[in-house]
């Protein structure tokens, strides 16, 4: 009779643990999309460049259509970082309260991390980020902003791949 009180015990603490819901759903503040290509003749020595995914000879932005977030297309080997400029995201998150400095830091925080897992062999994947902030145009003082960034290289010529990092906005977090 304890076993069956115990094993209903514990499965009513497990079934309220993993039945929680997040009071509000995520806020997608913006994305950013990379495209990252280099040609084949400059892919053969990638293995005799050391650090050769994270610089990049041409580093082009473009708005999104919809005005909701930034294109990046990086090519060639160089010396420029494949990240958003803080004056790109600045367009992306007006009237929000947030530095633009700061989501310019993450994202390239995030994306020189996936870009060492590629370096590894790791050619698709995810990583998530959180930061705390106090979001006082809304009245809120505990903010959380969630980047994502999701890839999809070619293992063949891992220098050639897509990427996207999807910035959310969420009140609480949830557990």
């Amino acid at each position: 009779m304890k076993k069956i009180f115990l094993l209903t015990l514990l499965s009513v603490f497990l079934l309220s643990a993993f039945s929680q819901t997040l009071p509000g759903s995520p806020e997608v503040i913006t994305k950013i999309s990379i495209t990252k290509s280099a040609d084949d003749e400059e892919g053969e020595n990638f293995n005799n460049r050391g650090i050769w995914i994270f610089f990049w000879k041409y580093v082009m932005s473009y708005p999104d259509p919809d005005g909701n977030g930034v294109w990046l297309r990086c090519t060639g080997w160089g010396k420029k970082i494949c990240a958003p400029k803080a004056t790109e995201m600045a367009s992306c998150i007006s009237n929000r309260g947030i530095a633009p400095e700061m989501i310019t830091n993450c994202c390239e925080s995030i994306i020189q991390e996936s870009d060492e897992l590629i370096s590894r062999g790791i050619y698709s994947g995810t990583l998530t980020k959180k930061i705390a902030f106090s979001d006082f145009q809304a009245g809120e003082r505990n903010s959380y902003l969630i980047f994502r960034i999701d890839w999809n290289h070619d293992p063949v010529k891992p220098y050639n791949g897509k990427s996207e990092i999807t910035i959310s906005k969420i009140n609480s977090l949830g557990f």
